[in-house]
């Protein structure tokens, strides 16, 4: 990461807008031809937009303490959903704050975890503390809580949005408690105006638009921005909690598309005889438990297709939500000094390879996410760049494009022994800065990209590594694994694995993905002396 202290010019602004479960195909600038994202896409057309964007772990918590930390879940802690963030690690909003930026939270977070209730079978949980506990529902929902704590990760400003759809909770379900009770009923039932194919968590919300959490994310982010002053910098995170599950845009987008419009997801009728034993029913069903976030899918064709249907309704949703913040940032002459990225923590499988939802299915449509970045008269339009990028890239771009170095410990890191001869040979953060990249004076900051998955409930680790070319899974404890040929098989129909032409490049993968692991170990803490 480029450093650039001593410099007096004031730094740029940043609007985040952050989406859940949402794969990079699901947006028009991203060659989608059915699914319409204009908003999203007039971002694209003003700056970069990053084609082949990976998450680094495919799951919300650990993915978004690497977005704050600009670690992966093995150093940050929250390697699976569930695990709260250590608070060991800076976090971009604190360093942010330190140098001088307003930071504002709208919508969800998700650093600490929400289903750990007793209804929710951790049977530990006899009290609820919200010194302890600021992002469980039960805090929330028990009215223990009306707001977070004070400079929570760093953040001055919160609204605080926790779960998604009909099961959310926080600021946003305490307003809508007390203005409309009834619509309240209605959300949290998922009560329908249509009928529905049947699968679960599909439905036509009833919930009136304006009183929908998107719009109330969209209100806030708006008054938010009428806050900030001219003279000092802002950080503000406007993040939404859908497409993720439940699937119930309300009116008019539950109609905007419709299931027979929907194409069939990726090998969805593919034999499982090739595919190890996560992606088979019977490996739940001997271990007497159920597919937990996702697996194979026990939906029909036509249930997923109307899934699908409604997640791009509430896309839709987003991002005519996103257009009226542009144009307020616009009517509020900060458009000029803001830095404007479009991101999301983790993809959606969606039925590809008859797979649902997300889990240990390191498929294309779980790690590939959006993300564009635009910043008119300071980095380049309209252009669209093709090599390997990672949300571990996002932390160092945030702070290069604000002249801010990664925070060094009260004494500072020791020199060496030797006068002239470096003695680190890598910055503190795994990831890059994109900057080099936008501006065209590298034509890559990686050759591949490590993602991880540790799953508590399914008792397996997995760790995959994609080059321009190959992708290579691991599991713990298990001699298959996968391996896929990109270029030749972009719907990675044909794992390769055991194939025999292919053993080279096999143990070759399988070199890179260990050196990847080691070079991705904690280098934060510095040394500061021989001994």
């Amino acid at each position: 990461m480029q450093k650039r202290k001593g410099e007096t010019a004031l730094k740029p602004n940043f609007l985040i807008f952050v989406t859940d479960q949402h794969r990079a195909d699901w947006l028009s600038c991203m060659g989608n031809d059915i699914l319409q994202t204009p908003h999203i896409d007039k971002i694209a057309h003003r700056g970069v937009l990053f084609e082949n964007t990976y998450c680094n772990t495919p799951l919300c918590m650990p993915s978004r303490a690497t977005m704050w930390t600009g670690l992966p879940s093995s150093v940050h802690s929250a390697r699976t959903n569930g695990v709260d963030l250590d608070n060991k690690y800076p976090v971009l909003p604190q360093i942010l704050q330190d140098n001088g930026y307003k930071t504002i939270s709208v919508g969800k977070i998700h650093l600490k975890a929400w289903h750990m209730s007793k209804e929710r079978g951790n049977k530990n949980i006899t009290e609820y503390d919200p010194a302890l506990l600021p992002e469980c529902e039960t805090v929330w929902n028990e009215n223990k809580c009306n707001k977070l704590p004070d400079n929570y990760f760093g953040l001055e400003v919160t609204h605080f949005l926790g779960g998604h759809g009909s099961y959310c909770f926080g600021e946003y379900v305490q307003w809508l408690q007390s203005v409309r009770p009834d619509i309240y009923e209605a959300l949290k039932n998922q009560n329908s105006a249509k009928e529905t194919t049947g699968k679960k968590d599909n439905y036509y919300s009833e919930v009136p638009k304006e009183y929908h959490y998107n719009e109330w994310i969209k209100r806030h982010t708006m008054e938010e921005l009428d806050k900030c002053e001219s003279d000092k910098p802002f950080f503000l995170w406007c993040s939404f909690p859908d497409p993720h599950f439940p699937f119930g845009p309300p009116a008019p987008y539950y109609d905007a598309y419709k299931k027979e419009q929907m194409p069939d997801p990726i090998a969805w009728d593919d034999s499982r005889d090739n595919m190890n034993e996560w992606y088979h029913a019977s490996c739940y069903k001997a271990r007497g438990e159920e597919s937990i976030d996702g697996g194979p899918s026990p939906y029909t064709l036509e249930q997923i297709k109307e899934t699908k249907a409604l997640a791009w309704g509430m896309v839709k949703h987003i991002d005519d939500c996103i257009g009226e913040i542009m144009k307020h940032l616009e009517e509020t002459r900060k458009k000029e000094n803001t830095v404007v990225i479009f991101l999301a923590d983790h993809g959606e499988l969606m039925g590809d390879h008859g797979m649902y939802c997300k889990g240990p299915f390191h498929y294309e449509g779980l790690l590939r996410v959006p993300f564009l970045i635009s910043w008119p008269g300071h980095l380049p339009e309209n252009t669209r760049e093709s090599s390997l990028v990672s949300l571990l890239d996002f932390m160092p771009t945030i702070l290069d494009l604000a002249h801010i170095d990664y925070p060094e410990g009260p004494i500072k890191a020791w020199e060496g022994p030797f006068e002239g001869k470096p003695l680190y040979t890598s910055d503190p953060l795994p990831g890059h800065s994109l900057v080099p990249l936008m501006e065209k004076k590298a034509e890559k900051v990686q050759e591949d990209i490590l993602v991880e998955n540790d799953d508590d409930i399914r008792h397996v680790n997995l760790r995959t590594l994609i080059t321009e070319r190959y992708k290579i899974t691991v599991y713990s404890h298990q001699s298959y694994g996968e391996l896929f040929d990109l270029q030749k098989d972009p719907q990675e129909r044909e794992n390769l694995w055991e194939c025999y032409e292919y053993k080279e490049i096999k143990y070759h993968m399988l070199e890179r993905l260990m050196q990847k692991m080691l070079e991705q170990q904690d280098r934060t803490t510095r040394r500061i002396g021989i001994a």
